[in-house]
């Protein structure tokens, strides 16, 4: 906060004198307002920023989807864990390969960085003014603030980002629609993913037998012991794990010691 964002206002506000001295007529002012000698070693260093940008956009991917996996918003992807000190550093091989597709198609479809703006315009500012909205949530329900409060704050920063993406609607027609319509994509999956995994757990839940009632019949009707210890994986610590329930259909054994 004490050196990036003095940096970027003094840039922007270096770039908006640049255009204003000039007319208006300048294309790309941040190059343009440069020294010719300076020209180069600032390609090179936004080329080098522009892949540090990317890296960050990639990991966030990857942290993102994760998160949204283990709240049960997408379906399990499969994640590998690249350093044994930071539960965070991970790798997620499918969403490395989407986001690359999705980066490629962009680059062929737009063809320049003027044309994908319109589209980046969209995203930013849409993200923006959702961000604000859940802000609202967060403090309302969460930290418990009161409705003025939460209020004052929220229309504070949503009056800002509203008039962002007020600006970039627009733009829809010119390729804001692509991340419109990614969004709602999305949205569709998450959505179809919740609604059948709950649909699957309610029929799955009227099927299982209850831990409770299967340790009390056991304990009537004890089966078979074996050494050992057996595990058995399960979202849902109220009900009997299918494998278990196989395990003493089929084996008609029960290990000593099992971890549900």
């Amino acid at each position: 906060f004490a050196i990036v964002f003095p940096c970027l206002l003094l840039n922007y506000f270096g770039q908006g004198a640049f255009v204003l001295s000039h007319g208006g007529k300048p294309t790309n002012p941040f190059f343009q307002m440069l020294p010719e000698w300076a020209l180069m070693p600032m390609v090179g260093l936004a080329t080098a920023a522009t892949v540090i940008a990317s890296q960050a956009v990639i990991s966030g991917a990857f942290s993102l989807t994760r998160q949204a996996v283990q709240l049960n918003l997408l379906p399990r992807i499969e994640v590998q864990h690249t350093s044994e000190m930071q539960s965070g550093q991970i790798y997620m091989p499918r969403v490395n390969l989407l986001v690359a597709l999705g980066v490629m198609l962009l680059v062929v479809g737009f063809g320049s960085s003027s044309a994908l703006a319109s589209a980046y315009g969209i995203s930013v500012t849409g993200e923006m003014l959702m961000t604000t909205i859940l802000l609202f949530v967060v403090m309302r329900w969460l930290w418990k603030w009161q409705v003025a409060t939460a209020l004052a704050l929220v229309v504070l920063f949503g009056v800002i980002d509203l008039g962002f993406f007020s600006a970039n609607v627009v733009k829809i027609v010119e390729g804001g629609w692509v991340s419109i319509t990614v969004a709602s994509l999305m949205g569709l999956i998450m959505w179809t993913w919740i609604r059948g995994t709950r649909y699957l757990f309610d029929k799955t839940r009227r099927n299982e037998i209850p831990l409770d009632f299967l340790a009390s019949n056991l304990l009537k009707k004890k089966p078979q012991l074996v050494s050992g210890t057996a595990v058995f994986l399960t979202s849902d610590p109220l009900s009997a794990p299918t494998a278990l329930m196989h395990s003493l259909k089929h084996y008609k054994v029960l290990h000593e010691k099992n971890v549900i």
